[in-house]
């Protein structure tokens, strides 16, 4: 018999599992059923509980935008220290599920609706970061120019390099951040 979440919860659980399949088999993976099956309910529930297809992907996407980018730059603003928001800016963002990130790009080439989501996304993580970047470069222009250089970063390894590889991420970011450092006045690059 299919277990049944709360309905408060079930969404959660519906675009996580979501999540998973894309990091694992990619948008083609992404079906009604596999989903279902995952989660242990029956494809009524997701009925009653989305609508459709269609409703179900909107939710996903603004689970996916609350997640891997709202509740970052939620969790960097809380960081005083300027210099310090960069590193935890950093720590998040190698924290991200980017497997499933790198599922959603080809995802978006395909479906206009997730390309619009896919677009502002990035824009809100682009200018989230050039504010935490311009807290410590003082030269707007370099802010905005390493703003673009790390989602560039970001969004190419997710392109072209195994997502999961954790290391390779941190290696790179470690360098970006080295490169921001840089061009902030009378500061030392604390990393190791």
């Amino acid at each position: 018999m299919a277990r049944r979440a709360g309905r408060q919860l079930a969404a959660e659980q519906y675009y996580d599992a979501a999540m998973s399949i894309l990091a694992r088999e990619g948008a083609a993976g992404l079906k009604i059923g596999p989903l279902c099956r995952s989660l242990g309910v029956t494809s009524g529930s997701f009925y009653h509980h989305f609508g459709g297809w269609a409703g179900f992907v909107r939710g996903l996407l603004r689970y996916w935008e609350a997640e891997q980018t709202d509740r970052i730059v939620e969790l960097a603003r809380a960081t005083a220290d300027p210099v310090e928001r960069i590193d935890v800016v950093k720590q998040l963002t190698v924290a991200l599920r980017h497997d499933a990130e790198a599922a959603i790009r080809a995802w978006a080439q395909i479906d206009p609706e997730v390309g619009r989501a896919q677009a502002r996304v990035d824009v809100q993580r682009r200018i989230a970061l050039e504010q935490v970047v311009a807290d410590v470069v003082p030269d707007p222009d370099d802010a905005r120019r390493l703003a673009v250089f790390g989602i560039s970063l970001m969004a190419g390894y997710q392109q072209t390099c195994d997502p999961r590889d954790r290391d390779l991420l941190r290696a790179l970011f470690d360098d970006y951040q080295r490169l921001i450092l840089s061009h902030a006045p009378h500061v030392t690059p604390p990393i190791g």
